[in-house]
């Protein structure tokens, strides 16, 4: 009997994929586990299945879920598996998840056009004509329309006075609480944008900007993004606990607005199972008076934040599209007091 892949193995699979793609590509999959009753009962039960979409497009990701030996005709079943699925559930793109495949595998698939996902490796999509690998960061940026959000998070942390220049690698993945791969891909896209040159000191790698403060603010606003990906109302009594403050609530603190009933928090994306788990965070009823907005971020925003609120320019992002005149209006003011 063949070995099972664990289910949170999966879903850490899917969750790493989502933020490998996020993070090198600019897209955000939303990513949603679906087992569609329409399906035959052995591709369920083979396949974990996700649903999302990727450039406007339509995507299924399906993973194996058991451990096939080498030689199994793996790869023949699964493009079988995959023409029903799409034909099934009408889908423009289907992907095949993998964790760790090795370069020879990879091959096989781009040699078989089959479209995959190897988190931190590549992202093949034949259909689309992607093929974004790990070194070759320019086409992602190419084709993206907004900045990744770790470019976005050290641009902001520059405009508002922080101290990286000329750091190295290792020194801004330490400073921005990132890893060392994501500043690697920062670099590229910051060149690629114009907006660094290659500076190097021996053989380290450092950061050189080539525009700073407003005109740095004017070549790039357009293309940054709010941090925000999603937004829960739970039940806790001690909101500090979570993180800085954000929303409407930070938007009170820099400046006249009237701060909300419901008071809302940050934290980043990849800590919010810990978080809820460690201080059984649930969400609130009708019935709970102590109630707290949690956004996650695409980026940490206590890197950021001062005095226990989130920095103004990640708090502009994400209510300058605000429907409530008030806000929008607020949101404004936040950019008066700069200097740049």
């Amino acid at each position: 009997m063949l070995e099972r892949v664990p289910e949170a193995r999966l879903e850490a699979l899917a969750e790493a994929a989502e933020a490998y793609v996020d993070d090198t590509f600019g897209e955000r999959l939303g990513l949603v586990p679906v087992a569609p009753t329409n399906l035959p009962h052995f591709i369920i039960d083979r396949y974990a299945i996700w649903q999302g979409s990727l450039n406007g497009r339509t995507l299924l990701l399906m993973a194996i879920k058991e451990i096939l030996p080498p030689g199994s005709g793996a790869t023949a079943q699964y493009l079988k598996h995959r023409d029903l699925v799409q034909r099934e559930l009408g889908a423009d793109l289907v992907l095949l998840l993998l964790d760790r495949a090795p370069n020879a595998i990879r091959r096989q698939m781009v040699d078989r056009k089959i479209g995959f996902i190897a988190s931190g490796a590549q992202l093949y999509v034949p259909e689309a004509f992607l093929d974004l690998r790990e070194r070759a960061p320019a086409f992602a940026i190419a084709s993206a329309a907004s900045i990744s959000p770790t470019t976005q998070f050290l641009l902001l942390a520059i405009m508002q006075g922080r101290g990286l220049g000329d750091l190295n690698l290792t020194e801004l993945a330490d400073d921005l609480g990132v890893s060392i791969m994501s500043i690697s891909r920062t670099l590229d896209e910051l060149e690629a944008l114009q907006l660094a040159k290659a500076h190097h000191v021996g053989r380290q790698r450092r950061l050189h900007m080539l525009l700073r403060g407003q005109k740095l603010w004017e070549a790039v606003q357009a293309q940054l993004q709010s941090p925000v990906r999603k937004v829960r109302v739970v039940y806790a009594q001690d909101g500090e606990k979570i993180g800085p403050l954000a929303g409407t609530s930070a938007l009170a603190r820099y400046t006249m607005l009237a701060p909300p009933r419901t008071e809302t928090r940050a934290i980043l994306a990849a800590s919010w199972k810990s978080l809820a788990v460690a201080d059984t965070l649930r969400p609130a009823t009708a019935f709970d008076d102590e109630r707290i907005e949690v956004q996650t971020w695409t980026y940490d925003p206590r890197i950021l934040a001062r005095n226990g609120v989130i920095d103004p320019l990640s708090l502009y992002l994400s209510v300058r599209g605000s429907p409530d005149e008030r806000v929008a209006q607020a949101a404004e003011e936040l950019l008066e007091p700069f200097e740049w």
